[in-house]
């Protein structure tokens, strides 16, 4: 009897996955698993998969999405078949929707590689329905904490997942992520060396205390906000030396051991996404050749870092995940990567998600705004309907001129366009949610076509 309400709930998720394709404004890559779960509970169970199929989750606060396109580029390069949600619907849905369409009628995925990006608070559900083989973990870091509470409540969401038989590959520079390694019959880690940019005070990390002992952890360096080289002062939790480790390599190349990479994006988010799937590569037998192929193949998601031309300047995309401060971290650190004279544009939004609306921009204090009156910003500006006037603040208390800084209270991307005409920089540096992206390319494209028509 499950068998036949599963192929009815199936049959319904196809459906709905065909309707979608007519209908832009009802989601394909959600519905279909999300009423057939309606249909069936515990629905995901019941799909089946060849004996020699591997399954592979990834999951954590930052970087999964990333690794989880490597990972499927890799597969895909050396000539392997997969089932795969690298667009990022990374909830119970979204992992149905995916297996929905990759099955056929009888719910059999006949692929090589199953590979599922999964909401860190997700993965105990997802792994009591759909065993892996192979577990990433990025980072457990603070995140979305109107959603999410602390890392300690994410952490122990992870805990409970069913993980067992999985093996484990873990950022050894984070402790929260390293500390799942304890005890784990099959982990092993990966890393990167420190950065040109990394921070190198031997300063205690607020944000996270030690997630084994509640002591203090002490950086050698920090790569990203509470991603480096560690130890506890009062346990055994440390980055583990047996890792893969890498490095950069020059221009466009990257170290990992002995072995040389050619890669398109070098800042440090990446680096770690690349370690990532060199150890991912390594655990499942692809070779080296595979895994170049994979790099110089594998594009980001468009909307997540985009230049757009507007005549005499370059807008410089950088999108960062919702009250995330590791992600706005890396955008400033990519700003403060390029010397030449620049504008900033703080777009921080409300989140506007679920009720109530979340104006909080307490996110922001974790972060390094400094660094960025060193590396020849011009102005600041600080635009939203809701929280411009605190993004300003937050400057101000990092020690940045007020006069310096200019205050736009709309999310009207046609007046910030506007605003940009008074400055001589060719760059400018907008550091904003990845929604915004369409409705700014949108601006763009119409500032472009007034331009022509005016010239």
């Amino acid at each position: 009897m499950k068998r036949l309400h599963f192929l009815f709930a199936l049959l319904v998720g196809k459906v709905i996955m065909k309707i979608t394709k007519w209908i832009p404004k009802i989601s394909g890559s959600t519905w279909p698993g999300g009423i057939a779960g309606i249909i069936m509970k515990n629905f995901v169970k019941y799909f089946r998969f060849p004996e020699n199929t591997r399954i592979v989750m990834v999951t954590g606060t930052g970087g999964k999405t990333t690794t989880t396109g490597m990972v499927a580029e890799l597969i895909r390069s050396s000539g392997k078949t997969i089932c795969t949600n690298e667009l990022g619907a990374n909830m119970d849905r979204g992992v149905a929707t995916a297996l929905i369409s990759m099955s056929d009628m009888s719910g059999c995925v006949n692929v090589d590689y199953v590979v599922m990006e999964v909401d860190e608070r997700y993965l105990r559900l997802i792994t009591k329905l759909l065993k892996p083989h192979v577990v990433i973990v990025t980072n457990i870091l603070k995140d979305q904490s109107q959603r999410n509470g602390e890392p300690g409540i994410i952490m122990r969401k992870l805990r409970e997942a069913v993980l067992d038989d999985a093996h484990l590959i873990l950022n050894r520079d984070e402790p929260n992520t390293v500390s799942i390694g304890f005890n784990h019959k099959s982990v092993e880690y990966y890393g990167v060396e420190g950065t040109p940019i990394a921070k190198t005070e031997n300063e205690f990390t607020v944000s996270c205390t030690c997630p084994v002992c509640s002591g203090v952890i002490r950086y050698e360096y920090e790569n990203m906000l509470g991603v480096g080289k560690f130890a506890c002062e009062n346990c055994k939790l440390k980055s583990e030396s047996n890792a893969t480790i890498v490095s950069l390599h020059g221009d466009n190349t990257i170290l990992a051991g002995k072995k040389t990479f050619t890669a398109k994006y070098l800042s440090t988010y990446f680096l770690y996404c690349y370690a990532s799937l060199i150890a991912f590569a390594a655990h499942e037998g692809f070779t080296d050749e595979e895994v170049q192929k994979s790099m110089k193949k594998f594009t980001i998601q468009e909307g997540r870092t985009e230049d757009l031309d507007i005549g005499d300047k370059i807008i410089h995309y950088l999108r960062m995940k919702q009250e995330t401060p590791i992600t706005l971290q890396n955008s400033i650190d990519v700003t403060y990567n390029d010397p030449s004279p620049k504008v900033v544009v703080l777009d921080l939004s409300e989140v506007v998600d679920f009720q109530p609306h979340y104006t909080g921009n307490y996110y922001s204090y974790d972060c390094d705004f400094g660094k960025l009156e060193k590396s020849n910003v011009v102005k600041y500006i600080c635009m939203s309907k809701t929280v411009c006037y605190d993004a300003a603040v937050r400057l101000i208390l990092e020690g940045i001129p007020k006069e310096k800084i200019t205050v736009i209270p709309t999310d009207d991307y046609d007046v910030l366009l506007k605003e940009l005409e008074q400055y001589d920089c060719k760059q400018v540096y907008l550091l904003t949610w990845m929604h915004s992206y369409y409705k700014c390319s949108g601006s763009v494209e119409k500032y472009r076509k007034a331009k022509e028509m005016n010239n």
